[in-house]
């Protein structure tokens, strides 16, 4: 069994700063690793809301050098190697992250990049092993333009998460057929925006698929979707399968590829 727990739903600047739907990121736990993902603005702060223990992190992405996906990063990586006096842990991020670049200086320091067992710069379809997962990047269209989403293989079924994009044909073969997606949706039905998606764009790529997920989860939600729910239950309606808002304690477990949800109280 697999647990994803979410540490917000928010996304963009006007939500890392008033942290109405939080911008923590999310956690992968299972029984041989656990993941962070995108530990934005308030990630510790959520983890200690939820009573998540920080020091059990084994492995941390950041999939683009925007503040709501690399903030407390650093933290997590002083976690994850028992405040920096053990080499340990699984460090992967795109060039912008762990590199820098024309546009982004780096989001993850040289020091705190050093002191991790392993550390992968991934652009889109590379492929890596983490323990008994397969993660492979996948393409986006944003304003970071080295932003990766990815795929992760795991023994209780396959994930998908888009990252920031706006609509690009490759989204839909790349997560054709994952068992759970979580797609960054901003903006809630007809309102586009560049390098974003919003409801009808997810519902073009659902609906485009062979063999569609079994459940999906709405996150990276802007200030503008002032009503989760009901834009789930629009996209939903549309595209025939469970979309649940990726609410703060949101808690998904993956099981022989099937998905159920629940809340964390707190």
């Amino acid at each position: 069994m697999l647990e994803i727990v979410f540490l917000g739903g928010g996304g963009g600047r006007w939500e890392s700063i008033t942290q109405v739907k939080g911008t923590g990121g999310f956690r992968i736990h299972s029984e041989d690793i656990t993941m962070h993902v995108d530990p934005g603005a308030g990630a510790l702060v959520r983890m200690n809301q939820l009573q998540i223990n920080p020091w059990k992190t084994d492995a941390i992405i950041s999939t683009h050098c925007h503040p709501d996906h690399y903030t407390d990063a650093e933290n997590l990586v002083e976690a994850m190697t028992k405040g920096m006096t053990k080499k340990q842990g699984v460090l992967i991020g795109n060039n912008s992250v762990l590199n820098g670049n024309s546009r982004f200086e780096k989001g993850i320091s040289t020091y705190h990049q050093s002191r991790v067992g392993e550390r992968h710069v991934l652009g889109p379809y590379d492929k890596i092993n983490i323990n008994n997962w397969e993660l492979a990047a996948t393409k986006t269209k944003h304003n970071d333009p080295e932003t990766i989403g990815f795929k992760l293989e795991t023994e209780d079924g396959l994930i998908g998460y888009t990252s920031d994009s706006e609509y690009i044909d490759s989204l839909i073969e790349d997560f054709d057929c994952v068992d759970f997606l979580i797609a960054n949706i901003i903006r809630v039905k007809g309102q586009k925006v560049p390098g974003h998606m919003c409801s009808n764009d997810i519902i073009e790529i659902v609906n485009s698929m062979k063999k569609k997920p079994k459940m999906l989860a709405m996150y990276h939600m802007g200030m503008k979707m002032t009503d989760p729910d009901s834009e789930a239950r629009y996209i939903s309606e549309n595209i025939d399968i469970p979309v649940v808002p990726a609410k703060i304690g949101l808690k998904i477990i993956l099981e022989n590829k099937n998905c159920r949800f629940d809340y964390i109280k707190y």
